[in-house]
């Protein structure tokens, strides 16, 4: 095979190996306690995610959420689908801290509720407490 049908074979691979190239992410710029009751749009996390696809988990009353801690594990997003409570793929993202296979995350920034969600292994919890002191909450498994 010659210099040229060479060169030309492995354009193809050359071409992947460029596309697939990134650098290490980093943190963007927004405050360290956001907002989960505003878009995804208007709040941006405050720590590095990597591109894994979240973890998906199917709760108690037919309520969905799918989890994505950040590297460092200082910060969970997740995306809520409640169906008692009305929301349907709502943002929330929580600060907090994992240990081993346990992670817990609350968000209190907002006057009209708390919400945490604590997770073991492929198990999670997810909680909503009012500020007039209802509470909710669903128990949730990958």
């Amino acid at each position: 095979m010659n210099t040229f049908t060479k060169i030309v074979a492995a354009l193809p691979a050359l071409a992947l190996l460029s596309a697939c190239a990134t650098t290490a992410p980093t943190t963007p710029n927004a405050s360290d306690v956001p907002a989960s009751d505003t878009s995804a749009s208007e709040t941006m996390p405050s720590a590095a995610y990597d591109r894994m696809a979240p973890a998906p988990y199917t709760c108690t009353d037919d309520s969905i959420i799918t989890a994505k801690q950040s590297i460092n594990k200082k910060q969970v997003m997740l995306n809520v689908t409640l169906p008692k409570v009305k929301w349907a793929s709502q943002p929330v993202i929580l600060n907090g801290d994992a240990q081993d296979h346990v992670a817990s995350y609350v968000n209190d920034s907002s006057p009209d509720a708390v919400y945490a969600w604590h997770m073991k292994e492929d198990k999670g919890i997810f909680a909503i407490k009012w500020a007039d002191g209802t509470e909710y909450n669903v128990s949730c498994q990958i």
